[in-house]
């Protein structure tokens, strides 16, 4: 029988090869890096623009939600107020009806009436009332 042993060059050249394709894996790995992080500042400012635009959008967010509140609050005191906007609609008849029925007995009244005319008379009561006062000034 012969003796089956293995060769020793083959394992050098297996440790060999997987050294080479290690390190070919680590300057791949390098390069990677290298190119995202070339790729992530070059993409900075669009990042920052995207920021902003999120900032605004969340602005106009919470404002269109805040007119959509105040616009149910106002549809909601316009529904209350419809009621009583009715009752005051209908008063408004009734009093438009009494003034046309005030107004044309109105115009059924003659366009000038006489009245009886007024005499005023002042009558003087007699002589002024006596006094005694004096001033204290000179030459009183």
């Amino acid at each position: 029988m012969t003796d089956r042993r293995r060769p020793l060059h083959m394992a050098v050249m297996l440790g060999a090869s997987t050294a080479l394709y290690a390190g070919t894996m680590a300057g791949v790995a390098l390069l990677q890096s290298d190119a995202d992080r070339a790729l992530s500042q070059r993409q900075a400012p669009a990042q920052d623009a995207v920021s902003r635009l999120q900032d605004g959008h969340d602005r106009l967010d919470a404002a269109i939600g805040k007119a959509a509140d105040a616009y149910a609050r106002a549809a909601s005191r316009y529904d209350a107020l419809a009621p009583t906007l009715t009752d005051t609609e209908a008063s408004l008849s009734d009093l438009a009806s009494r003034v046309e029925i005030i107004s044309g007995a109105a115009r059924a009244l003659p366009a000038r009436i006489s009245l009886p005319p007024i005499t005023r008379v002042v009558r003087a009561t007699g002589t002024r009332p006596k006094t005694s006062a004096t001033t204290g000034a000179s030459g009183g």
